[in-house]
């Protein structure tokens, strides 16, 4: 992942599965934070897990 803004920091995203929620949580992975994610569809969360997982950042 390298040397990216948002290194070492942990970040909680709630709504995850469409929409808003969903963006900020791939953007923040994309800045290098662990993201905390959470949503009510548990199917398209793990889609998004899986999103976040293929680009290299961390989620729990």
């Amino acid at each position: 992942m390298g040397n990216k803004l948002l290194s070492n920091k942990t970040a909680i995203v709630t709504g995850d599965s469409s929409g808003i929620g969903r963006a900020v949580a791939l953007a923040l992975a994309e800045a290098g934070a662990a993201v905390v994610i959470h949503a009510r569809r548990k199917e398209r969360l793990d889609e998004l897990a899986l999103e976040i997982a293929n680009q290299g950042g961390n989620y729990s």
